[in-house]
């Protein structure tokens, strides 16, 4: 699959004129700056990629060859699939993922590219399916699952991202302790806030 990037640089850079590059047209210098070949300048534009089909798949904006603004992904239908804002090629800001339906599907702080504050995750239908207190990074606090009437199912508790102790919750509410295998289980979808927002 042949991706196309194009760069749409500002009137002050290239007059407003609006230019597409082949990937192999662009590098990434050591430094992670992405840069145009010919020119060896530093991409300031937005970057966009494409489907094979050629809907755009991404698009993203640069300065002075960081990423610098808010990223945005869709769907080969066209939706929008998730929204990621950047400052100095770093993740800063609220990320959201959504469906193909357009309901929100996770939304997940970050400050200085790593998940900070408590990440929400939702079910195609709108409602609140759990939420995770993150810091630095890692799972930090009580993560708490709900099922698809909003009834609390299930508590985790992390400390620095290792698991410290779960408890299920059954239809009278009465607290049922989790083996390790089970809370081993259960918290690989909240261990990660990458993952939780692809």
């Amino acid at each position: 699959m042949k991706l196309w990037v194009t760069l749409m640089f500002s009137a002050m850079v290239l007059l407003g004129a609006e230019t597409h590059y082949a990937v192999e047209d662009l590098d990434v210098r050591e430094d992670g700056t992405l840069i145009e070949v010919k020119t060896q300048k530093l991409a300031n534009g937005i970057g966009q990629f494409f489907y094979e089909s050629g809907k755009i798949k991404s698009e993203t904006p640069f300065k002075e060859g960081l990423r610098d603004g808010l990223g945005k992904m869709y769907y080969e239908s066209g939706k929008l699939q998730s929204e990621t804002p950047f400052k100095n090629d770093k993740i800063e800001g609220l990320k959201k993922e959504y469906y193909e339906s357009g309901v929100l599907r996770t939304e997940v702080t970050f400050v200085n590219d790593q998940a900070e504050g408590v990440g929400k995750f939702y079910y195609p239908t709108g409602k609140l399916q759990g939420e995770t207190p993150f810091k630095k990074n890692q799972p930090d606090g009580i993560t708490k699952l709900f099922n698809p009437a909003g009834k609390l199912i299930r508590t985790i508790e992390f400390k620095e991202g290792n698991i410290v102790k779960g408890y299920d919750y059954n239809d009278q509410g009465t607290k049922l302790e989790l083996s390790r295998d089970e809370l081993l289980e259960a918290t690989k979808e909240v261990s990660n806030p990458e993952e939780a927002t692809k």
